[in-house]
């Protein structure tokens, strides 16, 4: 009897401590903060959101996985429950809210605005005309990352990258920018930390480059340059071209294997106005929220401010009844 009970006993506890550990499990959550309170001691709000990050909690500095300057005004943090309910409870912060995984959409574009002719709305000027209005346009797409050894992306005749471009092409084992990026794929990055976070089933290769097809299609679809005798296995034939062949790429990996977070999604649109896009292109989505909880409706109205065109996907449901994805107004 004696060694039953102590049996039950050991189990009990297992479960508890098992329950403990759910209920402790750390998150990624999105703080958004009262930015205009910052104290003027602070010479950043980065600076003023980690100080108050760790008065109120107990989790280590680089808990915080992002600090948002121009799409959104907070941070990204993992945190168990009980750390993002002491966030809740500041006068500084408006609200904290778990990361979202969005959904990768497919697009038919060119289709729905009658631009599947050759010249589309063009009509009338010519191929030349067309290049000249799109070639110191940037493009930001975010997506999957982008193969960039796709003809799709060629530079031939390209002149030289705008001076107010401020982005990058980042290093990684399978990506080299001296190699794989010209004045056609101007930039190429990527962002992971809340993927990190929430992978349970091994992490992908940390890298811009597309492992997917997705990135690449809809990069291409946007802006590829002109490819001559492109068909499906020797079918279609033809020449395959964006909606905007002289325009700049610039690539922001936010979708992997497990999804999009809402957490890199937001780190990539604040990256991308910073960087100096023109346009900013999203074939994701996750259903409608009320737009305060909605990252990406927020990031769109930030960089829209600046002067931005932000292009998103109204998702691949219905034709049932509220089935639109990224319903906030253009």
């Amino acid at each position: 009897m004696g060694l039953g009970c102590g049996i039950w006993v050991c189990a009990i506890a297992f479960v508890l401590h098992s329950c403990l550990f759910l209920v402790s499990a750390k998150k990624t959550y999105i703080v958004h903060m009262k930015h205009h309170q910052k104290p003027l001691s602070y010479a950043t709000h980065g600076d003023w959101y980690s100080d108050h990050f760790q008065s109120l909690t107990s989790a280590a500095p680089d808990s915080i996985l992002y600090t948002y300057d121009s799409a959104y005004h907070g941070f990204a943090a993992a945190l168990s429950p009980e750390e993002a309910e002491s966030l809740r409870q500041s006068d500084s912060v408006l609200g904290v809210y778990e990361d979202t995984v969005y959904t990768l959409h497919t697009t038919r574009t060119p289709e729905f605005l009658g631009l599947d002719t050759d010249l589309g709305q063009w009509v009338g000027h010519s191929l030349q005309e067309l290049n000249q209005a799109s070639q110191d346009v940037i493009i930001g797409v975010l997506d999957t990352g982008v193969w960039p050894e796709s003809k799709s992306f060629s530079d031939a005749n390209m002149p030289d990258v705008p001076s107010r471009w401020r982005g990058e092409c980042e290093a990684a084992d399978d990506f080299d920018p001296k190699i794989h990026c010209n004045k056609k794929l101007i930039g190429a990055r990527f962002f992971s930390r809340g993927y990190n976070m929430a992978a349970s089933d091994g992490k992908e290769t940390q890298s811009p480059r597309d492992g997917d097809g997705h990135g690449t299609h809809t990069a291409s679809t946007a802006a590829g340059s002109q490819v001559e005798n492109a068909s499906l296995l020797g079918y279609a034939s033809g020449k395959a071209r964006g909606m905007a062949p002289q325009a700049r790429l610039a690539t922001y990996k936010v979708c992997w294997k497990s999804g999009c977070l809402g957490s890199d999604i937001l780190a990539a649109m604040d990256r991308a106005i910073l960087d100096g896009v023109d346009v900013l292109s999203l074939s994701l989505g996750g259903g409608s929220a009320p737009y305060a909880r909605d990252t990406i409706a927020i990031g769109a109205f930030a960089a829209m401010e600046k002067g931005i065109v932000v292009s998103c996907s109204a998702g691949n449901s219905g034709p049932a009844k509220a089935s639109l994805a990224n319903v906030a107004p253009g």
